[in-house]
């Protein structure tokens, strides 16, 4: 079987396109931990104003146990967070 030609996107030694996708997934994986982060910080702002748990679960798009999940986990302490 013939190899294929190469150029700089197939060659086996080139991890350009490796070290891109890499960089793009440890990106995307803490957007995604601050967004949850936010998500469950808003969840305990609006339980602690009074709103029901079933209209959060409405607002977020989220099912009441998921809800009930994020609210019984305490918050994370992070530098900016001394809760």
């Amino acid at each position: 079987m013939p190899t294929p030609p190469s150029s700089p996107g197939n060659s086996p030694h080139d991890t350009t396109g490796l070290t891109a996708a890499a960089a793009a997934v440890t990106t995307a994986q803490q957007a995604l931990s601050t967004a949850r982060r936010e998500l469950s910080a808003a969840v305990r702002t609006a339980r602690q104003a009074g709103m029901p748990v079933h209209r959060i679960a409405e607002h977020t798009r989220l099912d009441t146990m998921t809800v009930r999940n994020i609210l019984a986990i305490p918050p994370t302490r992070t530098p900016g967070n001394p809760q």
